[in-house]
């Protein structure tokens, strides 16, 4: 495992470190080192998770060693607890990061998917730091009923089970957890998840959500979502030493609406009506509890009293003078304690009404559990509000607020009108509320990263946070992996523009659709089309599918004769069967793969991991604007521009205008994000919208599409650039650099021939992978919580291997010469498989044996038209037969059929003539090995380099041989890689052996590397 030292501290990382992997890893040091901020964004498939995992305990054992054992305290004193542990698990001194002085790590993701997967990656990495990872009880609790309920109600159920010490509803879990922990004090010095923890409390007993509370109080990282640290009463429950913790918040893109919403609320009048009642319920059961059993615990008239403030504030709202449905009605945040005071609501009273809304809840919920029934119990969201509005007691917050009603009419199940409703909203437009806790309580750093935070000026502003510390990481791709263009105009010349000015237009839809019908024929496998809004979505569609005649078909049919098409759904629930239906058409032969129609900003465009042919290219069809006329966009846009007024102020404050136009980028940058996975993927990204050629808007992308983005003025320009990329990036693999070219004058070296002998007769061997790696969150796992392999689930044929199966990601290789190089691949509906690290190999976990004898290869020759679509083409290799030996003598010719091609060059285009000779004749003669030589060859390499070498090296050693044969590497750099690999007293009759396999050009050559080699050895 290779070492670096990165500011004075020894990181161990996994893989040899990309460039771009330690200036990541040094920002965070850096960060750590100096005590401030960092705001970092790094492109998804760069090793981001576990860069930032190995930089920040490596930091944090240069301190010295990870805890060990168990030390169950009392923790932090600095925050009251909301949620007092049960007598039953013992308390102790201050926690052990106070005490000892060694910082704790929070380490907090938007998802426990999320989690999960950071989690995998720790295990991954040397590092095994004491940790534990937080969830609620809907994760972790095992009790037979309390684990079927939500949130309060499953809450307030698991706490009434815990108050009781004996009888047959006691919860009998929580009293193993102390015993469980004295008999295991080493639980969490390996990785641990949340099934780990539930499948813990099945096998032994104790309740899964008491041992994480009590666990975090003395590790050196927590894991958990969002919420433990934003959410003010779930980050009274921890218990930290804040002083000497860093808070690191991953996939942190997000964060500045999670931090706003967290500190809002929305009072519907519906919600306020069930509360009501629930208020006369519980009035209705303590006087039934008096009269049956005198149970006098709970007073009637509390619960009335709330009732009739409950009416008066729903009376309150019914008064406020609407004018204008569209505006509604507005006042400055502190109008919330005006309209409360006239109710006797004030920080002084409101802790009294909390006292009394708990206790309605815990009535109610007695209620429930005695008639069986899982209702939830609105009540609890009054006290939610109370908590919001009377944050610890103080008021100064309001300002950065506005009380907004609103008013609008309820529809009826067969569409007609209802009633009319009224919401009463306090917003929080100021995000930093959430961060400015945290500088309250002198936490060291916080980072937040994302592979997507572009633009990132928002971000510091907006959190009202100082990040000295920014870094805006290149992707690890190379420029033939990436198409990005600007298509400002459509097939007929129309210009493209989804502004409300032109998209409600007949023509602005047939364009668009006539132009994604020529992309649906270019781009192979996936495509995904972001729309702006889901209104937009629906016309287009329906425009496309309204437009045909007799004599013609409509868009949305010639769509779907190239590819199947599938819509994202407004309903949450419909979302995993419309992902499953975009799998399964991706299987299906028939077509060319399948089109996922989706919204900017909507569930397509976040989290999810269309990699390989999942996703070969996204369409942005416009940009997505929040819909300026809604109040919360209106008002946001009022309160930045206030705050932005000169105030003899030189830190510079985002204006209205300016978040409007940054929302819409970042998820434009959002949905581009779904495509180009990993190191070895590639795609391309269409803008058609001509708004995204001003500088300004392109400045916006993330910094590493860039450099790559190209304006067309003509869409034919679009169809054959496009045409071409698909075409070269399937012949010659996506990861060719400058050195592709194979300087042996035409001539093969025994050797690979030997391998191409080998790979006939079956004499190389099975292999089966041993390290499997779960990026992010793949669509796939979205469907089950069973890990498939890709090749299954995304249609590779049984009996012929897909090499990658599990996409590795940039941290699977180095920029060395020798680094990763794809030595085999399959068609472009498969994954590109073998790859090598160095002296490290990689292989892909498919939980099936990887054979080194399928003979489908990417790099094919087709027949067809430079122009035909790549989607006829990708039919001809999947189905047609392959011969190695005919494609060796193939792949030092040019790879296109003769004729004049049309080539793009600064804008223009010019005439570039190829001749290639048609006769194909056979390999120069002293290029071809003996029978003798063959069958010597076929035993060196199967008896003695596979006894002298390692398995892995072995594989190695096969790889190096298939990249020269792909041209994927120089035959010089082959050669080095093969000294190094037979280096060692024990491998030097290898390193003699070896010479004889090589031409005798190239000799002179292996025995300068030979000669460095034992230099360096001696």
């Amino acid at each position: 495992m290779p070492t670096y030292k990165i500011r004075g501290i020894d990181v161990d990382f996994p893989y040899e470190a990309y460039d771009s992997q330690i200036v990541y890893m040094d920002k965070v040091i850096q960060s750590l080192q100096e005590n401030c901020n960092a705001l970092l964004e790094s492109p998804t498939g760069t090793g981001k998770t576990l860069c930032l995992l190995c930089a920040t305990l490596a930091w944090r054992r240069s301190f010295g060693n990870f805890r060990f054992g168990l030390s169950m305290n009392a923790g932090d004193k600095s925050e009251d607890k909301t949620e007092i542990l049960p007598s039953s698990l013992p308390s102790s001194p201050p926690s052990q990061s106070e005490s000892s002085g060694l910082p704790t790590i929070v380490y907090t993701s938007r998802t426990h998917s999320q989690i999960r997967q950071v989690i995998q990656e720790l295990k991954r990495s040397s590092y095994r730091p004491k940790m534990i990872v937080l969830g609620s009880r809907e994760q972790l609790c095992i009790h037979d009923k309390v684990k079927s309920l939500h949130g309060k109600t499953q809450t307030n159920a698991c706490r009434a089970l815990c108050q009781k010490r004996r009888g047959k509803q006691r919860c009998n879990h929580l009293p193993q957890v102390a015993d469980y922990l004295k008999s295991n004090p080493h639980l969490g010095e390996e990785p641990v998840d949340i099934e780990d923890l539930v499948n813990i409390g099945k096998s032994f007993g104790p309740c899964p959500y008491y041992l994480s509370k009590e666990l975090h109080k003395s590790v050196d990282i927590v894991f958990a979502p969002y919420n433990y640290l934003i959410d003010h009463a779930y980050r009274k429950s921890l218990q930290l030493s804040w002083s000497n913790s860093i808070l690191i918040f991953d996939e942190a893109h997000n964060l500045e609406g999670i931090c706003a919403d967290a500190a809002s609320f929305d009072l519907p009048s519906w919600l306020l009506t069930a509360c009501i009642s629930e208020a006369q319920k519980c009035v209705d059961l303590s006087i039934e509890r008096r009269e049956k059993s005198n149970d006098k615990s709970q007073n009637p008239d509390d619960f009335a009293i709330l009732r009739a403030l409950l009416l008066k504030l729903e009376k309150r709202i019914a008064q406020v003078p609407i004018e204008s449905k569209e505006l509604g009605y507005t006042k400055p945040g502190p109008y919330i304690y005006e309209l409360l005071a006239d109710l006797n609501i004030t920080s002084k009273t409101f802790k009294k009404l909390s006292a009394i809304i708990a206790a309605a809840s815990t009535l109610i919920e007695e209620d429930n559990q005695q008639k069986s029934t899982g209702t939830i119990c609105r009540l609890d969201s009054i006290g939610e509000i109370l908590d919001i509005v009377f944050k610890g007691g103080r008021t100064t917050h309001a300002t950065y607020y506005r009380v907004h009603v609103r008013e609008f009419e309820a529809r009826t199940a067969n569409g007609s009108k209802g009633n009319v409703s009224r919401t009463l909203s306090w917003w929080c437009f100021n995000p930093g509320i959430a961060m400015e806790e945290f500088h309250r309580l002198g936490v060291r750093s916080i980072i937040l990263t994302s592979g997507t935070l572009s633009p990132m000026d928002s971000f510091a502003q907006e959190l009202k946070l100082d990040f000295p510390i920014q870094l805006e990481n290149p992707h690890v791709i190379t420029p033939n992996q990436i198409w990005a263009g600007v298509v400002p105009v459509g097939p007929s010349g129309r210009t493209f523009n989804s502004s409300y000015r032109t998209r409600d237009s007949q023509e602005y839809r047939q364009e668009l659709g006539n132009a994604i019908v020529n992309l649906a024929r270019i781009v192979p496998d996936g495509l995904l089309v972001f729309f702006p809004s889901y209104y937009l979505l629906d016309q287009c569609i329906g425009c496309w599918k309204s437009l045909s005649n007799e004599t013609s078909t409509s868009i949305w049919e010639r769509i779907c004769k190239h590819k199947k098409p599938v819509i994202e759904p407004r309903e949450s629930s419909l979302f995993p069967s419309s992902i499953k239906d975009y799998i399964s058409k991706l299987k299906d032969t028939s077509t060319s793969g399948a089109v996922f129609f989706a919204v900017c900003r909507g569930k397509v465009s976040e989290g999810l991991d269309f990699a390989d042919h999942a996703g070969r290219a996204v369409v942005i069809t416009g940009l997505p604007y929040a819909t300026y006329t809604d109040p919360k966009v209106r008002l946001k846009r009022e309160y930045l521009d206030q705050q932005s007024h000169p105030r003899g102020e030189l830190v510079k404050v985002l204006t209205g205008d300016e978040w409007y136009n940054q929302q819409a980028s970042r998820a434009v940058n959002q949905a581009v994000g779904r495509v180009i996975r990993h190191r070895h993927d590639y795609g391309a990204i269409i803008f058609c919208d001509e708004r995204f050629a001003h500088p300004h808007r392109q400045s916006q992308v993330s910094r590493w599409i860039q450099p790559h983005i190209k304006c067309f003025s003509r869409f034919g320009e679009v169809v054959y650039t496009l045409t071409r990329f698909f075409r070269d990036v399937t012949i010659r693999g996506p990861t060719k650099l400058s050195l592709l070219e194979v300087d042996d004058g035409g001539q093969c070296p025994p050797v690979l021939h030997l391998f191409i002998l080998l790979l006939h007769t079956g004499n190389v061997g099975e292999i089966t992978s041993a390290d499997p790696y779960d990026d992010k969150f793949n669509v796939e796992k979205l469907l089950s919580p069973v890990a498939t392999p890709v090749a299954e689930s995304l249609g590779t044929r049984k009996g012929s291997t897909s090499f990658l199966g599990k996409i590795m990601p940039a941290n699977r290789s180095s920029l060395a010469s020798d680094d990763c190089n794809i030595v085999d691949c399959v068609s472009s509906r498969d994954k590109c498989g073998r790859i090598f690290l160095g002296k490290k190999t990689v292989i892909s976990q498919e939980h099936e044996l990887v054979d080194l004898t399928d003979t489908r290869q990417l790099g094919e020759k087709s027949k067809d038209t430079l122009i035909a679509p790549c989607s006829v083409k990708k039919r001809r290799f999947i189905t047609g037969e392959y011969n190695l030996q005919q494609q060796f003598r193939d792949s030092h010719e040019p790879s296109c059929g003769s004729g004049e091609l049309q080539c793009k060059d600064e804008g223009t285009f010019q005439k570039r003539s190829l001749e290639i000779d048609s006769q194909r004749g056979d390999l120069p003669g002293d290029s071809a090995p003996s029978a003798t030589n063959e069958t010597q060859g076929s035993a060196f390499l199967a008896q003695v380099v596979r006894e002298k070498l390692s398995a892995s090296e072995y594989i190695d050693f096969v790889g190096y041989m298939k990249a020269l044969k792909t041209k994927a590497m120089k035959i010089g750099e082959v050669l080095q890689c093969i000294c190094r690999l037979f280096s060692g007293p024990e491998r030097l009759p290898l390193l003699k052996r070896f010479k004889d396999y090589i031409p005798a050009k190239y000799h002179s050559l292996y025995e300068h590397y030979v000669g460095e080699k034992k230099l360096v050895e001696g």
